[in-house]
């Protein structure tokens, strides 16, 4: 028998729960197919070389070879070593830009192919010099519409779309009767819950969540914050129970337990969804908006900031939520270049911008679906059809086929006395 062709991928190790990890493990699974999958752990992981079949508890199985991360983090002294021992066709990274820059531009990768499958999550462009990291691959792959047009806008830069997906047969809705048992072993029976799945660090502006929170529960006795995130993160910006505590909302505020470093398993994480009556997250801006795709498949109406993804994910293809406005009256447009100087952002490290959430319209919106619950029945079932559409695996998939295909498929010519590039497909 022939030897398959191999692909070499980097991100998160897949032994977490990561967005990074989630979805790259499933497009390593489908790739190893018919390919021999190698999977670089960018990070959390240090061992031996794992073979296929590594099986977690809930019977997930990994089909590709798992490597450990060298002595420096995100591999960044073993991925020549690695390539040129393994010689796969593609090199394939998930991972922020600014992780790998600048010292990934001056990486020997040959003879691999490589792509980067990028997340851009804020305006103003992608983190200041990080294009550079796009230039440098073959192929550029942007997980959103978004970041699609952005980098073409501001960085002139042609990008294909894959965008992230989720498990149906994971995440979905439940019966009314089983979500009614949840509520109660949650021990929210009678209660309007309003979640969050987010970890508090400095890009979802969870003070502007809890004090929206605050606003609009004030006359609502049944309203609970149900936070799927660890209130001691070591990436938090600041002390979030000492915020409820200064808001007084202490005994409307329940946390799940999670903690940064325990994970969860997805069977749980689709009990937490199914316990809320509204998903509602105040990011600052999304790459994609994994908590988003999930919570619409399990039939959550979301309200979430309206800015990067939130328009497609929210609003485009049938509206499964409702936006909340930025600070200001004039809002910015989602591919804004750095020279134009809008209202409602704030600058955030590597000069990305930020959108900040109006807490006021934040509340206004949680009123509207609270009130509301043929509304919130209607953008329920809308989100599950466009999920199901659009950001499940078997809508996925055939995608990534088409890219790795067309990828190894790519051939050079180098004219040198011409200066002269021409590129051609097989």
């Amino acid at each position: 028998m022939q030897p398959k062709d191999k692909i070499m991928w980097m991100s998160d190790s897949p032994m977490l729960t990561t967005g990074f990890a989630t979805m790259s493990w499933n497009v390593m699974n489908l790739l190893s197919k018919k390919y021999e999958g190698h999977y670089l752990c960018a990070h959390n992981y240090a061992g031996q070389l794992l073979p296929p079949g590594v099986t977690f508890t809930d019977g997930t199985k990994l089909d590709f070879y798992v490597h450990g991360v060298g002595k420096e983090q995100y591999c960044k002294d073993i991925i020549t070593q690695k390539i040129r021992q393994y010689r796969p066709k593609v090199f394939g990274i998930l991972l922020d830009t600014f992780m790998v820059y600048p010292w990934f531009l001056n990486t020997d990768t040959a003879p691999a192919k490589t792509l980067f499958y990028f997340p851009s999550d804020g305006g103003g462009g992608l983190p200041a010099g990080c294009d550079q990291i796009l230039k440098r691959v073959d192929m550029p792959i942007a997980m959103s519409r978004h970041g699609q047009k952005q980098v073409k806008k501001v960085h002139d830069i042609n990008a294909e779309y894959i965008p992230h997906a989720c498990n149906p047969d994971i995440f979905h809705k439940v019966s009314d009767e089983e979500r009614i048992k949840l509520k109660t072993k949650f021990g929210l029976q009678n209660k309007f819950v309003v979640g969050c799945v987010a970890r508090n660090q400095g890009r979802k502006m969870l003070d502007r969540e809890v004090k929206s929170f605050a606003l609009f529960c004030r006359d609502k006795p049944d309203a609970v914050l149900y936070m799927h995130s660890d209130p001691k993160d070591p990436a938090a910006p600041f002390d979030i129970l000492k915020l409820i505590s200064d808001l007084g909302i202490q005994n409307r505020v329940l946390w799940s337990g999670y903690t940064f470093w325990n994970n969860v398993t997805y069977e749980q994480m689709r009990e937490i969804y199914n316990i809320m009556d509204i998903f509602f997250l105040s990011t600052s801006g999304e790459g994609f908006g994994v908590p988003t795709i999930e919570a619409q498949a399990c039939g959550v109406p979301v309200v979430v900031t309206d800015y990067t993804t939130t328009q497609e994910l929210l609003i485009e293809d049938g509206q499964s939520g409702l936006p909340v406005k930025l600070v200001g009256d004039l809002q910015p447009t989602l591919e804004h270049h750095p020279s134009e100087i809008v209202d409602g952002t704030v600058m955030g490290n590597w000069n990305v911008e930020r959108g900040l959430m109006d807490i006021f319209d934040g509340a206004k919106q949680l009123t509207k679906l609270y009130d509301d619950a043929k509304l919130r029945e209607k953008l329920g079932k809308v989100g599950i059809r466009k999920v199901s559409k659009l950001y499940t695996w078997d809508a996925v998939n055939p995608l990534w086929e088409k890219a790795i295909d067309k990828l190894i498929k790519w051939n050079y010519t180098i004219t040198s006395k011409k200066i002269k590039i021409e590129i051609s497909y097989l």
